[in-house]
């Protein structure tokens, strides 16, 4: 079986046992229709505790917060260059393979795995995954071209394939990743805008989740859970950036909010929580280009 084959089997196969896996906590957090029992245990469910996130083993490995969050920034900045490079779309797999990227780093150092290195890998996987597959030497091609100090054409092949099959084992072949961006597109249109104030709202939420990212947003919320609550928080951001948070909505109700028909239980402050996650990355960001 040919191994792009065997990666889309796996994949099928990981949608499969989501069904499955054991529930061991519940979450506050209710899609309409849907009650969510989710487990948190380290490395099933993709969920981590605050504790989890301060304790990685770049923090046991003497690398602080800060420069943990910069590493990680910096491994999802070159997902993206050399993504684009390959003509490969946010969505889904420069957002599919961010993902891989944070959850690698939940088991193993940046000390111990190379940032730029494992990104690669992530990338490599993800577009098998998604069905935008892309050899191995032409991501390492665009990789040496961008940053010709890091990459040489003997064994950046080999050890990019290497870290797949790393990446494959920490993540338990666990290949299947949702992203928001579906459901922006499906929440957008509630609200009682003209097309033009409607369309901006998507854009710049959108943009939003884009960014999102590069911080650890994936890892604070439960996947099934967690999409939405990003997508109705990020769209929650736009409107207030465009001072539209006070607009009406199609089946709006007396005591409720916009965001109640979609998902129970979600508080502002649950969504401010994200959006301040997404404003810090801004705010640093800017600060390191300056």
């Amino acid at each position: 079986m040919a191994l792009i084959d065997l990666i889309s089997l796996l994949g099928l196969i990981s949608k499969l046992l989501v069904s499955f896996k054991m529930a061991v906590s519940r979450v506050d957090v209710i899609l309409i229709g849907i009650k969510c029992q989710q487990t948190i245990e380290m490395g099933r469910d993709w969920l981590f505790t605050e504790e989890q996130l301060t304790n990685t083993p770049s923090r046991r490995d003497g690398i602080d917060r800060v420069e943990e969050d910069r590493l990680r920034r910096e491994g999802i900045k070159f997902i993206v260059e050399i993504g684009s490079g390959l003509k490969l779309q946010p969505n889904p797999t420069l957002a599919t393979a961010a993902v891989y990227f944070h959850r690698f780093y939940m088991f193993h150092s940046f000390k111990e795995f190379q940032k730029y290195l494992t990104a690669l890998g992530c990338l490599f996987l993800a577009g098998k995954v998604e069905e935008t597959p892309k050899k191995c030497r032409d991501i390492v091609l665009i990789a040496k071209e961008k940053y010709p100090d890091l990459y040489s054409m003997k064994n950046a092949i080999e050890e990019v394939m290497g870290i797949e099959r790393v990446l494959l084992q920490t993540i338990k072949f666990d290949l299947h990743v949702d992203h928001p961006y579906t459901f922006l597109l499906q929440y957008q249109k509630v609200f009682k805008l003209d097309r033009e104030k409607k369309q901006t709202v998507l854009q710049n939420a959108w943009t939003f989740v884009n960014d999102s990212i590069s911080t650890t947003l994936c890892l604070m919320w439960e996947p099934e859970v967690g999409i939405n609550v990003i997508a109705i928080s990020l769209i929650y951001m736009a409107l207030k950036m465009m001072k539209l948070d006070n607009c009406d909505w199609i089946d709006r109700q007396p005591g409720e909010q916009w965001w109640d028909q979609f998902v129970a239980n979600l508080t502002s402050d649950m969504m401010e929580d994200v959006c301040h996650k997404v404003l810090d990355y801004y705010t640093i960001t800017k600060s390191e280009s300056r």
